[in-house]
């Protein structure tokens, strides 16, 4: 007995004398295996002595306590614990491995925080109560439960841990899990005497004389349940750690708990940042508590060095005994083991661990095989299988998982995608690298051996984990380095890395590209030297060019985590590029003339100015982005050195002379800004697939017919010398011609008629060409896109009869062009045909009414363009016409076939000099979007579309799906700046525009195909007074019926949070406002002069403390107006874009100079509304004024211009996601194609 313990032989544990005896054997055991001593720090016995050794086992190797109530010499109340026999193993389903019990005043910041950090660095998945609680409070339901469903408890008994009744319950709850759940109990004494923890004296004693006198009528029992769930967890064997090394004492109180729960892995495991929330959603995944779907496979896929071994160690741990599985094992590195013994001996490793069979030297491999099926097919079974590097590894161990014991699980580890769907696994998961948190949290335990790094190295940290990017190897490598090291050397080390990365990472790394086969090979170095973050297409374009077979070899490098594609770009680990570049230097590394590729301008000047033998690189792509300015100029005579290349990309032009020599080897070759007039004329590259030269000083490319049949595609856009084309005779396989922006050519070769294979052709702004010729008989029977915009000379267009699988056809703005081929006729598969701003064009062939394909006719701005040219006995046959835009032409007739185009979803009428739209207007029911804006002579308004009785039809929406960059488009109605037509309302005292606004609501949104995010429409609005009191009103009484909040103009509201319990669809809003643009606003309260001006004319607002998002007026309000004009303004917003209902922002109009805010109101719409004919009354909204400003038509708002201006619609739905990734698809298919100008983002 301990000469300093107090505590006398009733507080004592008891036990028998044979457990004392096999206590004795244990501590000697563990002396004679070297077991770490801990004599600096004092252990507590049972009976309260002092000693080295940290556990009491029984003969299962498990602490079994059990607690009882006993009288001591006192006549107080205190708790013995004797031993019990009593097999630990339950069906009991554990959650954590362990909880910490803690006074959070005493220690949250200091011990407990630090000892929960050092046990889940481990990887032992520990809860710790992180909410403040105050004194008093009951222990919740939560927490009981957490207690429960974990495997040990660490009870910290600190200075006031008995001050706090949240603490007496929850050491009470875990006193009842050590009787009755078996559960593993260590205390720790932190300053407090052991002795008066477990007779509640001296430090204690006064906390337990206030409880005793608080719970004397309340509960007067539960004092003293108290004080037995103390005396028996503190009569355990724990640690006093009062004044000493707060950090040892942690790292053998963590040891101590590795291994009473027998954790194979944790020991060997430290700083496991962020795993624990990993290992759970696998736990999930492998759903573990149901044993009646059979076997489940689960993959763990990443690159080397990423942790998928350590999340499988940690998985292991915690679920093999968290589970009752019948046997366990985890084989590690099964790539090596194969390797050096075959199949069978990674067999018996599995026979060892799972049913001890260790004889099996004398078994032939079919007897092993025999052994696994007929012994552990019977067993629900736990196996990981670590590090499989070929399918033949899992193929050859012949355990089948449709044979395994129900309940079975199998965890398998590799870098090779395919070896796990070639294994038919249930869950692929694929292993992230490290976010920016958890690597910086590594990072500085590696570097500090702590969690805090110092302000001498914040620079430095960054580049560091810029460089690693996320790997936890390299973060593990480089920390463990740069412990204890200056920031000169932390310099010094990042620079050295560059060249030279570490050894140690490289050799891990490499074995995954001496796995690939050779084409494979090629491929890993191509993108690791040249293509990080480049756009697969364009990859695959090279690659293919050069043979590699992409479409296979580019989903090989995915599937072995050596590239990943992201966003249509590929993307490599900044180590993975490292390893590459150093196997391209390894044999040569100070003769850059001798590699297979170049990469940097550095090195390839380097190689061109060495005087020796020529340069042996296959493949130089310089980066483009590199600075070259400090390099001198080479002689063209130095391009001979490169006679073995293959693929040249530079983007320099550095070069004087004239070219004398290029590779005839090359099969792909892009030189922007080639500096010299022509190609060299010993130049035959006949393997040559892309030949690109954009921006160049080309004059001629050739003179006569050069033979390379293998060329596919030719760009040499904006080569403005470039007089005329080469003759195409040889290069009849050409698929693609970029002429683009060759503003000095002026004649094209009509061989171009020959090129059978020919897909894109590009001559826009070709301001020099006057004529297009494609020879008699045009054979162009491939060609889908034609460019001829802003061809300003062009007088005529070719004859379009040998094109017939056209379907792209641009020829805005070309200013000389008065009238079109009738052989446009002949185009059956044209969809898009644009003459946008032909100023001089007159009419259009009547033959173009029959291309039934047509989804798309755009002739905006055409002024001298009168009439669609159709009648009654000559309609329309462009069945498929989804958009028509015929604004500001000249065209004073709409004739009454318009009403056939069924499919026309989009109709532009604005700016012409029609008086009257026909009634088969109302035949369109696709009809989302008609703009009669600025029509001056219009009298009459036509009927409007009407839903169908059967609800839409397939076609309804096929603008949004169909054409691109639709998505941002606004579908609508606009009646803008048209007097006479507001004549004619006012002469007809509104009898039918007194429904109009409110038809057009409905009908849109019972079709919610026709219109994304939200839709508005702008109509005249016609003020009268009212008789009976002089006040002037609305004349719709629809209108002003529906909207229940209604304000002056100026008015700022906000709506407090979610209300909305209703069925709802959106917000629709509404505004009057009157136009004054050539006077001086009396009525505004701001003098002019004062005010920042507007981001937009008219918008609603919905303004935040730093943002402020716009629905903008789509209108040109300063176009010809007409002054003293009155219009309403409705607005939309469905409801994936109402998200101003949760964020309480300020909502209003806000209005430029010279336009006057009337009215404006609000309402939900709910699908109840849109059941009938007529709106109902709106849903009640918890509305907050901010500011009534009276008769104000501008708002003073001094503080948007340092705001984020966000359009309304930025905020994009799950479905608004999905249809944006697949219109970006099909944009990039365009713009391969060349109908998209600009690449998708």
């Amino acid at each position: 007995m301990d000469s300093n313990s107090t505590s006398n032989q009733s507080d004592a544990v008891q036990y028998p004398t044979a457990d004392r005896s096999r206590t004795w054997f244990f501590r000697s055991l563990h002396a004679l295996c070297g077991r770490q001593s801990f004599s600096d720090l004092n252990i507590l016995d049972e009976e309260g002595t002092t000693t080295t050794d940290l556990n009491i086992l029984n003969e299962e190797g498990t602490t079994e306590i059990a607690c009882s109530s006993n009288e001591d010499e006192e006549g107080t109340t205190a708790a013995a614990c004797s031993w019990n026999d009593v097999d630990r193993t339950q069906s009991y389903r554990y959650r954590y491995d362990v909880f910490i019990s803690f006074r959070g005043i005493d220690t949250r910041k200091t011990f407990a925080d630090h000892l929960y950090a050092h046990l889940t660095r481990k990887g032992i998945f520990t809860f710790m109560d992180d909410q403040q609680l105050e004194k008093g409070e009951s222990i919740s339901l939560q927490l009981r439960q957490a207690i429960q469903q974990s495997r040990l408890s660490i009870v910290v008994f600190s200075e006031d841990y008995a001050g706090s009744t949240w603490c007496l319950d929850e050491m009470t709850v875990i006193a009842d899990c050590l009787t009755k759940l078996k559960q593993i109990v260590l205390p720790v004494f932190y300053y407090v005497d052991p002795s008066h923890v477990r007779k509640q004296n001296g430090k204690y004693e006064n906390a337990f004389v206030l409880h005793t006198e608080t719970f004397k009528h309340v509960d007067p029992q539960k004092v003293d349940r108290w004080k037995r769930a103390m005396t028996c967890l503190a009569g355990l064997a724990g640690w006093d750690v009062t004044d000493k090394s707060e950090y040892k004492a942690i790292e053998i109180i963590v040891q101590a708990v590795i291994e009473k729960l027998g954790h194979k892995f944790s020991g060997f495991a430290d700083d496991l940042i962020g795993i624990q929330t990993r290992v759970e959603e696998l736990e999930f995944m492998l759903e573990l508590s149901s044993d009646d779907d059979g076997c489940r496979v689960l993959g763990i896929w990443g690159m080397d060095g990423i942790g998928k071994t350590t999340l499988a160690n940690v998985l292991y741990d915690t679920i093999s005994h968290q589970y009752q599985f019948d046997a366990c094992c985890f084989v590690e590195d099964v790539s090596k083991i194969y390797r050096d013994g075959g199949a069978i001996a990674v067999q018996k490793r599995i026979l060892d661990q799972t049913i001890k069979e260790k004889n099996l030297e004398g078994y032939s491999p079919s007897e092993i095989s025999g052994i696994i099926s007929n012994r552990l097919y019977k067993l629900k079974l736990l196996l990981v299988l670590d590090n499989v590097d070929q399918s033949v590894q899992l193929q050859e161990l012949h355990i089948n998982p449709i044979s395994l014991c129900a309940g079975s699980r199998i965890i398998i580890t590799t870098r090779d995608k395919h070896i796990l769907i070639e294994y038919e696994a249930d869950i692929v998961y694929e292993a992230e690298l490290l976010n920016d948190n958890d690597a910086h949290e590594l990072l500085c335990r590696k570097a500090f051996k702590s969690d805090y790094s110092s302000s001498d190295y914040e620079e430095l940290i960054p580049e560091v984990l810029k460089y690693a990017q996320g790997l936890p190897l390299a973060i593990r490598v480089m920390g463990s380095f740069l412990y204890k090291r200056k920031t000169a050397q932390w310099r010094a080390a990042l620079e050295g890395w560059q060249n030279n990365p570490d050894s140690g990472i490289m050799k891990v790394l490499r074995s995954s590209f001496e796995g690939l086969e050779l084409r494979e090979k090629e491929i890993f170095l191509h993108v690791a030297c040249f293509f990080d973050g480049e756009r697969e297409d364009y990859v695959r374009r090279i690659l293919h060019a050069c043979g590699l077979q992409p479409n296979i070899g580019i989903p090989l490098l995915v599937e072995k985590s050596l590239i990943t594609i992201r966003n249509q770009e590929i993307h490599m680990h900044e180590m993975l590029q490292e390893l590459g570049k150093q196997i391209v230097r390894e044999q040569h590394p100070d003769e850059p003339r001798l590699w297979s590729r170049l990469w940097l301008y550095s090195d390839f000047c380097h190689a061109m100015t060495t005087q020796s033998e020529g340069i042996k690189a296959k493949a130089i792509i310089l980066n483009q982005k590199e600075e070259v300015s400090k390099f001198n100029h080479y002689r063209d005579e130095d391009l001979s050195t490169m006679k073995n290349l293959k693929v040249l990309i530079l983007y320099h032009t550095n070069f004087s002379g004239s070219p004398i020599f290029l590779s005839n080897s090359l099969y792909y070759l892009l030189w922007s800004g080639y500096p010299f007039m022509s190609l060299p004329s010993n130049f035959n590259p006949y393997q040559l697939v892309e030949l690109n030269m954009p921006d160049s000083n080309i004059e001629q490319l050739w003179i006569g017919m050069q033979h390379l049949p293998n060329l596919k595609r030719m760009d040499l856009s904006n080569s403005k010398n470039l007089k005329m084309t080469p003759c195409f005779d040889g290069i009849l396989n050409l698929e693609r011609l970029d002429l683009t922006g060759c503003i000095n050519l002026s004649h094209v070769d009509p061989s171009i008629g020959l090129l059978t294979e020919l897909v894109f052709l590009s001559l826009q702004n070709c301001s020099s060409l006057v004529s297009l010729d494609f020879g008699n008989s045009a054979q162009l029977w491939s060609l889908k896109v034609l460019r001829l915009s802003d061809c300003t000379q062009l007088e005529n267009t070719p004859d379009f009869s040998g094109l017939s699988f056209l379907q792209y056809l641009d020829m805005d703005r070309c200013a000389s062009l008065s009238t079109i081929h009738e052989s446009i006729g002949a185009l059956a598969n044209l969809r898009f045909l644009s003459l946008k701003d032909c100023t001089n064009l007159v009419g259009i062939p009547d033959s173009f009414k029959k291309m039934a394909s047509l989804r798309t006719l755009d002739l905006c701005r055409c002024s001298k363009f009168t009439e669609l040219g159709c009648t009654s006995t000559s309609p329309l046959h462009l069945q498929s016409l989804i958009y028509l835009d015929l604004s500001f032409c000249s065209i004073s007739i709409i004739p009454d076939a318009i009403g056939e185009l069924m499919c026309l979803e989009r109709l532009n009428l604005q700016g012409n000099n029609f008086t009257s739209i026909p009634s088969s207007l109302s035949w369109l029911h696709n009809l989302s979007y008609l703009n009669l804006s600025h029509c001056h002579k219009l009298w009459s308004l036509p009927s409007l579309p009407i839903p169908t009785e059967s609800g839409p039809s397939d076609s309804v929406g096929r603008y949004f799906k169909t054409t691109s960059g639709s998505r941002n488009h606004r579908s609508g109605l606009y009646i803008f700046d048209s007097p006479n037509c507001m004549k004619s309302i006012s002469l007809l005292g509104n009898i039918y525009f007194n429904y109009f606004p409110i038809t057009w609501v409905l009908r849109l949104l019972k079709e919610p195909l026709l219109f994304r995010c939200g839709f508005d429409f702008v109509v005249p609005w016609h003020e009268e007074t009212n008789g009976s009191d002089g006040k002037r009103a609305f004349c719709s009484d629809n209108i002003s019926d529906l909207f229940d909040y209604q304000f002056i103009g100026g008015s700022i509201v906000s709506i407090n949070n979610s209300f909305m319990d209703a069925d709802w669809l959106g917000f629709l809003f509404f505004v009057t406002f009157e136009l004054k643009n050539h006077h001086v606003l009396s009525s505004s309260p701001h003098p002019s002069h004062s005010l920042p001006p507007l981001p937009h004319p008219f918008y609603l607002s919905f303004e935040s403390e730093y943002t402020e998002e716009r629905f903008d007026m789509s209108l040109d309000l300063e176009r010809n107006t007409v002054d003293g004009k009155n219009y309403l303004w409705t607005i939309f917003i469905s409801r994936e874009h109402c998200h101003f209902v949760e964020t309480g922002v300020q909502i209003t109009f806000k209005a430029r100079q010279g336009l006057i805010i009337k009215e404006w109101g609000l309402r939900v719409v709910t699908k109840i509304d849109i059941e009938g004919s007529k709106m109902r009354t709106s849903v009640h909204l918890p509305l907050q004024f901010i500011d009534n400003a009276e008769g104000s038509s501008i708002v003073n708002d001094n503080n948007f211009e340092t705001k984020i201006q966000l359009p309304y619609n930025w905020l994009v739905s799950n479905e608004d996601s999905i249809e944006n990734d697949r219109t970006k698809g099909k944009e990039t298919d365009l713009f391969n194609l060349g109908l998209f100008t600009e690449r998708p983002q």
